[in-house]
């Protein structure tokens, strides 16, 4: 880990070479000059430093924000209203959502940089002597890359412009090149799997801490053509994910991370779970992992922080109910009377109340309820006092982003097993299941046969808070549109706990039992009803319905002006 942050400062320079001029336009990378090229693809110290560009700050402008208002806020686990953020909760975003377009164009940041080595770095390395091996490992992890942020595109705007040489357009001297049709959703899952063919064909079975290597390939496969299957109804698909999943599982002497409480910590960072990570560091704005301020609690916990309005929703907390002595659920989100010694440390650890006030001026509110009862623990990791240091002050944890972890396969070989139908008695598929549940803690099995809905309850759980949930559900949507809906809309968004004022608590120590939960009421998106005196009668009139034009995200408007074409009928990418 050390050795690959490490490059990441060295190619800090690349990053400002490489990037788009700005935000013009999304399908353009500034091209680096031949003689650049030459001079720096020298040796493969060079060459491992500029793939080193794709696992860091090049993900940030997606995964700062997007990656989780998207994944985990439109999927419903994850309660927030706030402006443009809230309407990724409320099921309102539109092609003019900041966070939409900020998404968008940091997607194609990454398939930008993916482009400049795949297309300028082999002749100049060869030119410098440097090894065929080497150059075709940088284009197994450029193309990896590339593969997951089209996964990315395609699930989120369906429909989307595949770009393999921004240079060719830029060089054509024809302006117009430059923008190009959107290409269908089924030619973007196509270019994935031949990207992510290529990789597992070429990657090495190790590398060193933080590179994807053939089992993040196979993984990412498995992912893709268990969606390929179930959007073209293909059985096919799934039974090569089943394969690929299980070369993963059986083949890669990968293990499962034994220890749920301290997974989404700095110290587990590329551990055994980890497929792909994103490596995140302390240092500058970029470099980090924003999700310790975006949802920290508050200053008991954080040197930064804005998560005291979010929280894990109610359905999510019920689904979680269900298995009080799940252990998983303290360290996904934590709610009354659950401690935490490595937060707060300097004074003896942090327990969780719903309301909390200085103990020597019982005036001041120190920490107020949200409307779940509950705040995010998963990537909340403390204070740079608690955590030694890997903390910062530019929104900046050290604590890596997992995009893919061996769970997630274990998971994927049981989907492949259903194929098309709802249900799989496959024992291997319930097995793989069952170990995961044993592994992190969640205190029960589930048994043959097992339904599609379990299936994604259970993937809910395990991969809460880590931009999974809208994905699954994507799948479950192009399996059954009318029960992925239904789904969607049984998640009680309009419903959280409000104070019983008729018990007053003044030491703000409050139990459950002061609250009520019930329609929320001060939304700007529900209309309510009132009595004849203007009080609030209890009656809703609930707006966030979900339905099939709601299944993807408009595309941004600030692309589709500078890009009219993008507003046109999608084509396909391949002539056969």
């Amino acid at each position: 880990m050390k050795k690959m942050k490490n490059l990441f400062k060295i190619i800090y320079f690349l990053i400002v070479v490489m990037t788009m001029s700005g935000c013009d336009d999304f399908l353009t990378v500034v091209p680096q000059d031949s003689l650049v090229a030459e001079n720096y693809y020298t040796s493969e110290a060079n060459v491992r430093a500029n793939t080193a560009s794709l696992y860091g700050s090049v993900w940030w402008d997606f995964h700062s924000q997007f990656m989780w208002l998207a994944g985990d806020e439109l999927a419903g686990d994850l309660y927030y209203t706030y402006d443009a953020e809230g309407q990724f909760y409320y099921n309102k975003v539109g092609a003019g959502n900041k966070f939409n377009n900020t998404g968008w164009e940091g997607l194609y940041r990454v398939v930008s940089f993916s482009n400049s080595i795949i297309n300028d770095m082999p002749s100049s390395a060869r030119e410098n002597g440097v090894s065929e091996d080497v150059i075709q490992k940088a284009l197994g992890e450029a193309r990896y890359m590339r593969a997951v942020a089209y996964y990315f595109i395609a699930e989120n705007w369906g429909e989307a412009p595949i770009i393999e040489n921004a240079t060719e357009l830029i060089t054509s001297g024809n302006v117009a090149d430059i923008y190009v049709n959107k290409h269908t959703q089924s030619s973007l899952y196509r270019f994935m799997c031949e990207d992510l063919e290529f990789a597992a064909g070429i990657l090495p079975k190790t590398d060193e801490e933080g590179r994807v290597t053939k089992w993040s390939a196979l993984g990412m496969l498995a992912k893709v053509y268990v969606t390929r299957g179930a959007y073209e109804g293909n059985s096919e698909y799934f039974s090569l994910a089943k394969e690929y999943a299980r070369q993963v599982i059986e083949d890669s002497n990968l293990a499962l991370y034994d220890n749920f409480s301290t997974m989404f910590d700095v110290e587990a960072n590329n551990c055994s779970e980890s497929l792909f990570s994103i490596q995140c560091m302390v240092g500058n704005y970029g470099d980090g992992n924003s999700r310790n301020v975006n949802w920290s609690r508050g200053s008991r916990i954080a040197d930064q922080t804005w998560g005291a309005g979010k929280g894990p929703t109610i359905s999510l907390q019920e689904l979680f109910e269900e298995h009080p002595n799940d252990a998983r659920r303290k360290w996904t989100y934590m709610t009354y009377g659950d401690n935490y010694e490595n937060m707060d440390k300097a004074n003896g650890g942090y327990t969780y109340q719903f309301s909390y006030r200085d103990p020597e001026d019982l005036d001041t509110q120190v920490e107020s309820t949200n409307g779940m009862l509950a705040h995010i623990k998963k990537y909340v990791i403390g204070k740079s006092a608690d955590t030694g240091g890997q903390v910062g002050t530019n929104q900046d944890a050290g604590n890596n982003i997992y995009v893919q972890r061996l769970s997630d396969v274990y998971f994927l070989y049981a989907e492949a097993s259903m194929g098309l139908s709802e249900t799989t008695s496959d024992a291997a598929a319930v097995g793989y299941i069952n170990k995961v549940l044993d592994t992190h803690g969640a205190g029960y099995n589930v048994s043959a046969p097992l339904t599609y809905i379990d299936l994604i309850k259970e993937r809910r759980k395990e991969f809460a808070f880590e931009a999974n949930s809208w994905y699954d559900i994507k799948r479950y949507y192009y399996r059954n549109n009318t029960a992925a809906i239904e789904y969607l809309n049984s998640m009680k968004r309009d419903q959280l706990y409000v104070f019983d004022y008729n018990s007053i608590d003044q030491e703000g120590l409050s139990t459950a039992d002061k609250y009520v939960l019930e329609n929320d009421r001060n939304s700007y998106i529900i209309g309510w009803e009132t009595t004849d005196n203007g009080e609030w009668d209890g009656e809703r009139v609930n707006n966030i319905v979900f339905n099939s034009s709601s299944m993807y995200i408009s595309l941004p408007a600030e692309v589709t002006t500078k890009a009219p074409i993008l507003l046109e009928g999608a084509v396909d990418y391949y002539s056969e």
